[in-house]
């Protein structure tokens, strides 16, 4: 089915608004634009917007998948299971339904793809049930840049034959491990908070035990019940996405070794190409490339 005339213009109209948010926190247009997509429009629709540093989109939730694709900048997507960084080139996805709020911690662009329930004809789509973030392939991020100028400009009928080729590049997915799992237990919260906090605390185990009113050995059995991480593999995680968001805002490469709990800049850059599959000065260069 298409969508009416009427429909199609709403969605266009709030589409565009949408691409003028900035900073305020406020973004209803683009959820309004999505809460316009009724079972008669396409499966995969696709919307971009801008947010400055430090926009916050507060919690919400919507009733399609989302597949949040960051083309510049650093996002961070903040579920009640913990923190997804999406940097330049990868993308999150968030289940539908799931309560989300996504935060700027740079200046990015970003274009989303809302995903539906397919129909009898429609590709099958292996949504995961919890969020993840992957890596965009060249080709898929053609295709979602040229979704988007297809779903603004209302020609549904285009929309669908570019979303059966994207759905099955979606199927076709490398995973990343881009996830700060955060720990419910109050003791184990309170450690995870002040390291998120000052990632280059050093500290050791017995120290931040202390802190947590807990032993060495009751601290590392619930980090690893409630991260699946050790509590050594849980800092390392915070230190190198912290580094994330401190080169996303322009930070020089050294300053950020020292400031993330590295004692020397070559021990940095080991650790985050190991981690992200690129060195730390390339991605400083590829998250403020326009």
């Amino acid at each position: 089915m298409d969508c009416s005339n009427h429909a199609i213009a709403r969605i266009v109209r709030l589409a565009m608004e949408s691409q003028q948010l900035s900073s305020n926190g406020q973004n209803s247009p683009i959820r309004d634009a999505v809460a316009a997509l009724d079972a008669s429009a396409p499966q995969i629709a696709a919307f971009g917007t801008f947010f400055a540093e430090g926009h916050d989109t507060g919690e919400h939730q919507h009733d399609r998948a989302q597949f949040v694709h960051a083309e510049r900048g650093l996002l961070q997507v903040w579920t009640r299971e913990g923190q997804w960084s999406v940097p330049p080139g990868m993308a999150v996805w968030v289940p539908g339904g799931v309560p989300h709020r996504v935060q700027a911690m740079s200046d990015a662009d970003f274009v989303s793809l809302y995903i539906r329930a397919p129909f009898a004809g429609e590709p099958r789509i292996p949504i995961p049930a919890h969020c993840g973030v992957v890596a965009v392939s060249p080709l898929l991020k053609q295709l979602i840049v040229r979704l988007r100028t297809v779903s603004e400009d209302g020609d549904t009928e285009r929309a669908a034959r570019l979303g059966a080729v994207i759905a099955d590049e979606l199927g076709d997915l490398v995973s990343a491990d881009l996830h700060l799992p955060v720990p419910t237990d109050r003791r184990a919260a309170r450690v995870a908070r002040a390291l998120i906090e000052d990632p280059a605390d050093q500290r050791e185990l017995a120290d931040w035990a202390r802190v947590a009113g807990a032993s060495g050995r009751t601290l590392t059995r619930i980090f690893l019940r409630e991260t699946g991480l050790s509590f050594a593999e849980w800092r390392q995680r915070c230190r190198l996405i912290s580094a994330l968001e401190m080169l996303s805002a322009g930070r020089p490469v050294t300053a950020v070794a020292f400031d993330t709990g590295y004692r020397s800049s070559s021990a940095f850059a080991a650790a985050f190409s190991r981690a992200f599959g690129s060195a730390p000065r390339d991605f400083l260069r590829n998250a403020h490339k326009v």
